[in-house]
């Protein structure tokens, strides 16, 4: 890893270990309003008349995000995501002839904040969509208010299946990043597949981040290999050393772990070192970055194997990589210790951006809410610069990311290794590891 990058990679460390909190699900301090059950009755969209947001020149875009706060790096996303945006009206003139303005409110990751900033982008900004808002806790307080208020909802920055899994009840809310129902199933399958009749253990956060992949796991080893223990751990537990010892007591084969990047480099880092233990270790997305593989040392983690959805950073050679890595250095946010390095936070923000130009842009010039919403659902075989595999939509199909490849740690960087899979239109409920198509890895993306 180039030394640039480290000093980067150190002021990012407080976003990324916050990241299930952020992305994943509630982490039990803040309860949603009343009303904001998670299984709210479907809502007719208001008709505004108007469409607020949109002139002949402009479509004006909402979220509310961490620009500052206790996850204040995640700001990398939102951030990005503005400079592509201006990179697209820079380049492109905008979308349909109108220019995107993208106006981020900033939550401090704080749910009532969310809840005011949401009203104000709303009923004074009069934004004409939300996009990409961030953090399961946060956005429930807010979800309702947008249906009932006709805003769409576009590509929630979260993999909770709380978003996804019934299209009917939020008809105006989209997905973005793999459900960790899909995610679980593709690594449960891996470790069936690597060690039919073994042994296999789980550690997984106690919140929607962890109890939806768990769900996946056991569905995708599907009875292959025995379960010798499932342990859970709080957010703020210290460490995770009970859990891998008694893991390794029972001398499991293969440990799945749907934990947060800190937490995880370091219990890996404690089985190499402290306990000599080479078991195998498959992990979630939400650690399949380089800051994990800093906590955990690039020779402890060597070998974890994990999903991705991209082409890696390094990957110079690839077209969108070095596209990417331009819009980066012209547009991007720089850092107390320099530019912002390309990363899977700078990644993401590009994929979700490029996927709301392209409903943007499938929605027509005379665009309306209605339009909009339509447009997403007719999404069909589209596949962004920098992604691995295509996003297809449709009404009862709110869910744009359905397939991963398999990567691993080796050589000091991620490399994607495949298969992939496919777990395309099937609906959350209906997930098995018969789900799973195995599709081809594009041949530029394998090392």
């Amino acid at each position: 890893m180039r030394t640039s990058h480290r000093y980067w990679l150190f002021g990012a460390l407080i976003a990324i270990i916050a990241l299930v909190a952020v992305a994943c699900g509630d982490d039990g301090d803040d309860e949603p309003t009343p009303g904001d059950d998670e299984t709210p009755a479907a809502t007719e969209p208001v008709d505004t008349g108007e469409v607020p947001g949109v002139t002949d020149t402009e479509v004006v875009l909402g979220t509310h995000t961490s620009l500052t706060g206790p996850i204040a790096a995640y700001n990398v996303i939102p951030n990005f995501t503005a400079a592509y945006f201006n990179y697209i009206n820079a380049t492109e003139g905008g979308v349909n002839g109108r220019m995107i303005t993208y106006l981020q409110e900033d939550d401090q990751y704080s749910p009532p904040m969310a809840v005011d900033l949401t009203r104000k982008l709303v009923e004074q900004d009069g934004i004409f969509a939300m996009f990409n808002a961030l953090g399961t806790p946060n956005h429930l307080q807010v979800v309702n208010f947008l249906q009932e208020q006709g805003v769409p909802d576009m590509y929630v920055a979260t993999g909770a299946v709380e978003w996804v899994e019934d299209p009917a009840a939020r008809p105006l809310v989209f997905g973005s990043n793999p459900n960790y129902n899909g995610e679980g199933l593709v690594l449960g399958k891996y470790v069936a597949d690597s060690f039919p009749g073994g042994k296999y253990g789980v550690i997984y956060q106690n919140d929607d981040f962890g109890q939806d992949g768990l769900v996946g796991i056991k569905l995708g080893v599907n009875d292959e290999a025995e379960l010798v223990g499932e342990h859970s751990y709080e957010v703020t537990d210290a460490d995770l050393n009970s859990q891998i010892a008694l893991l390794r007591d029972a001398e499991a084969d293969a440990v799945i772990m749907f934990v947060t990047p800190l937490l995880l480099g370091n219990a890996i880092r404690h089985a190499r070192q402290d306990l000599n233990w080479d078991t195998q270790f498959v992990i979630s997305a939400v650690s399949m970055n380089e800051l994990t593989a800093l906590i955990a040392g690039e020779e402890n983690i060597a070998g974890t194997v994990g999903p991705v959805a991209t082409y890696m950073a390094w990957q110079d050679e690839n077209e969108g990589i070095a596209n990417h890595k331009s819009i980066l250095e012209e547009h991007g946010v720089g850092t107390a210790s320099g530019a912002t390095a390309a990363s899977v936070l700078t990644l993401y923000a590009q994929y979700v951006a490029e996927l709301m130009t392209e409903t943007l842009r499938l929605a027509g010039d005379e665009l309306t809410r209605a339009s909009l919403v339509e447009a997403a659902e007719s999404i069909e075989g589209w596949t962004c610069s920098i992604c691995l595999f295509p996003v297809t939509l449709g009404p009862d199909d709110h869910d744009p990311g359905q397939a991963v490849a398999l990567g691993v740690y080796a050589n000091g960087r991620i490399e994607i290794t495949g298969p992939g899979y496919s777990w395309e239109g099937v609906a959350v409920a209906d997930l098995s590891v018969d789900s799973l198509q195995e599709i081809e890895v594009p041949a530029d993306a394998l090392p």
